[in-house]
């Protein structure tokens, strides 16, 4: 988890946001199961939900909140280290979690 929180941490994301948490555990759940996904709504927002205490819509929203951060803070180029490709917009909630568990993955 570690890793995980000094990366966001490197995208200007601070534990001052709901979603700072929800992505590192929405990203702890990829790790722990790749399948998950394949729907992202179904599963990974769900258990992110049980394991905070919240509802997916909400886990769903503040992902949504700490991407923007992050886009704000360390922009395309922010992006495109963790991506391993040029990014021109902002991605969505799928394509980030599964960009970013993919990179704590390589990088551990």
């Amino acid at each position: 988890m570690q890793l995980i929180y000094e990366t966001l941490r490197g995208l200007g994301l601070t534990s001052k946001y709901q979603g700072y948490q929800q992505l590192a555990e929405a990203t702890k759940i990829v790790l722990e199961h790749e399948d998950f996904m394949l729907n992202v709504t179904k599963n990974i927002y769900p258990e992110v939900a049980l394991r905070v205490r919240t509802t997916p819509q909400s886990v769903e929203r503040n992902i949504r909140t700490a991407i923007e951060v992050c886009w704000r803070q360390t922009g395309p180029e922010g992006f495109s280290r963790i991506s391993g490709c040029k990014m021109t917009k902002i991605p969505t909630n799928e394509e980030f979690i599964d960009m970013f568990a993919f990179y704590i993955e390589t990088h551990s």
